[in-house]
């Protein structure tokens, strides 16, 4: 039991040792590109502004599932007011071809 444990380990350890080569690359890369492109850094720092913006007005709103609920709510007020407004539009011109008609 206890060398099977030591295998994995040792499998693990190699794994790791892989990955933590491979992560250093990739953000040594990345440091590389974002300096031959500058526009890239203020693109990510803006948009990081932008999520901390939105994910803070969601908590002053009052929680996510606070935000979906008075989403709904307007939605619905919305569709209703569309689908009143689209009732009225239809019966005047009903009544402007009435008239013409006549």
């Amino acid at each position: 039991m206890r060398e099977r444990f030591n295998d994995l380990a040792d499998q693990a350890a190699e794994g790791y040792k892989v990955a933590r080569k491979s992560a250093a690359r990739g953000v040594r890369s990345a440091y590389n590109t974002a300096q031959e492109y500058p526009g890239t850094i203020a693109a990510v720092v803006v948009g990081l502004g932008i999520t901390a913006f939105l994910l803070w007005a969601v908590r002053r709103a009052g929680g996510w599932r606070n935000l979906q609920d008075s989403t709904v709510d307007r939605m619905r007020e919305g569709y209703g007011y569309a689908r009143n407004a689209i009732t009225e539009r239809a019966a005047s011109l009903r009544r402007e071809r009435e008239t013409q008609a006549e």
